[in-house]
């Protein structure tokens, strides 16, 4: 007798978790919502600047979440952010006949990312959802390609990747399910991503000089780069006479923005 009151108690617990679980997929393209300074553009005549956000592209994802009652509950989203590659520099200038400098450079990131959010709904399908996002992982790349030309023209590419500090941003969205069946919906959603990350490391991954890897010529000081909030006279500059080219350089943090106004589809799976 207990055992069968036990097995009835389990499955009308397991019944009553299902009937407010819930997946879900969604993708999705973000416009930069903050937009600012990532490079420059230069020729003979003029020179601007790049504006720009590298919070700028796509975030495929999925979710789990789970409803306490009717209207409100508790969900774990994670997304891939695919930044669009921009432009960080884009320079032509005439050094003298037929002799024509570039420099072109682009930067993309990629981010893996945690959202544990709390989601309200209403009876009309009407829902909001609002917490946090956290980067577990991933960079942004530079990559440049210059050309100088002369007596004995040089072309150079590089990569350079960076890595920020880990950093909590908010996430929040509103949107519309519409109920296709009992357990199936789609659902359409604007949602808002503020966050703003600080540069860590860097480290040159790439260095060709007309067609042959120089990289493994290059010391440590000038593959790596560790970003600090204050340098010191102990700090390892170049401008400090104890110098060491055998450990990363220390330079000074900067912040880039990835806040993003992102339109969002997906389907989503209620179970009963």
């Amino acid at each position: 007798m207990r055992k069968n009151l036990l097995i009835v108690v389990a499955l009308f617990l397991a019944t009553s978790l299902s009937a407010q679980l819930y997946v879900g997929g969604k993708l999705g393209y973000g416009f930069g919502a903050q937009k600012s300074d990532l490079g420059v553009l230069m020729t003979d005549d003029a020179e601007s600047i790049v504006w720009g956000s590298v919070g700028q592209g796509f975030a495929p994802g999925l979710k789990v979440g789970y409803f306490f009652n009717d209207n409100l509950g508790f969900e774990l989203g994670i997304n891939y952010f695919l930044g669009a590659k921009q432009t960080i520099a884009d320079v032509t200038l005439t050094m003298a006949p037929s002799m024509i400098y570039t420099n072109q450079a682009t930067a993309q990131s990629k981010q893996m990312r945690l959202l544990p959010q709390l989601v309200y709904r209403s009876d009309m399908g009407i829902y909001g959802r609002f917490g946090i996002v956290m980067p577990i992982g991933g960079s942004t790349i530079a990559h440049q390609e210059e050309y100088s030309p002369g007596a004995n023209p040089v072309t150079t590419v590089s990569e350079v990747e960076f890595k920020g500090d880990f950093t909590i941003g908010f996430a929040g969205a509103f949107g519309y399910e519409f109920e296709l069946s009992d357990n199936l919906g789609l659902f359409g959603e604007l949602e808002y991503i503020g966050l703003n990350i600080r540069r860590n490391t860097s480290t040159v991954t790439m260095y060709e000089v007309n067609g042959t890897d120089m990289l493994p010529a290059l010391t440590t000081s000038q593959k790596e780069t560790v970003y600090l909030d204050e340098l010191t006279s102990t700090s390892n500059t170049s401008s400090n006479p104890n110098f060491d080219p055998a450990k990363a350089t220390d330079d000074l943090k900067s912040t880039s923005g990835y806040s993003t106004l992102r339109i969002n589809f997906g389907v989503v799976y209620h179970f009963n």
